[in-house]
């Protein structure tokens, strides 16, 4: 079965979305564009495409709300694959949140969280914060290469003349991020400084 004739058999993408306003035809067409690519990243996460269909309305719709808020789409393609690939990851750990814990598992979870949990949250923090520094593109390109896409790939989504010129172009954008996270974090010292020095004061008076 052609990608086409599946697309049209399995997906269910109406002329309306969830608001009631009508889909953009572009959306539409690169839904269909992307639906072989969507079903690998599904695979990728889920293990199967069971889920493909739906997933893809879903980012549809999702897709359309926001145009709707002039929330700006340069890659009707790209935008799609990554909301596909981030709402096949919440449902994995959704799915891996779903189990049953005895009396050992509760007790185990129940006791002080470590220094090593401590500083994987930090770590977590610290990349959250990084990547909101990152333009969209960039963050797009990122979570490409999370998933193991290769530079050639990214670079015929993202319309980059090669592999070559894709990597440059985001070695760039890593760049301007990490300006922008080291501004970030040396004001946030400077406050910390400063709260630091208003609450010496404030005992020195008391």
């Amino acid at each position: 079965m052609d990608q086409q004739k599946d697309f049209t058999t399995r997906v269910n993408i109406g002329d309306r979305d969830s608001l009631g306003k009508t889909i953009d035809l572009r959306l539409i067409a690169a839904a269909q564009a992307v639906w072989e690519r969507a079903c690998l990243l599904v695979i990728r996460y889920l293990a199967e495409d069971t889920e493909a269909p739906e997933i893809l309305e879903t980012v549809v719709d999702a897709a359309s709300r926001a145009m709707v808020k002039n929330k700006p789409i340069k890659s009707f393609e790209a935008y799609l694959l990554t909301a596909v690939a981030r709402e096949s990851l919440r449902r994995r750990r959704k799915n891996r949140r779903i189990q049953y814990l005895d009396g050992a598992d509760l007790e185990r979870l129940a006791r002080p969280v470590s220094t090593d949990l401590d500083r994987q949250l930090d770590n977590a923090e610290r990349l959250k914060i990084f990547r909101a520094c990152m333009d969209p593109g960039g963050r797009t390109m990122y979570d490409f290469r999370t998933m193991d896409f290769g530079w050639r790939w990214i670079a015929d989504l993202m319309g980059y003349a090669d592999a070559h010129s894709a990597e440059v172009q985001f070695d760039k954008k890593m760049d301007k991020a990490l300006e922008r996270y080291r501004v970030y974090h040396n004001s946030r010292l400077k406050r910390q400084s400063r709260d630091k020095s208003k609450l010496h004061r404030m005992d020195s008076d008391e």
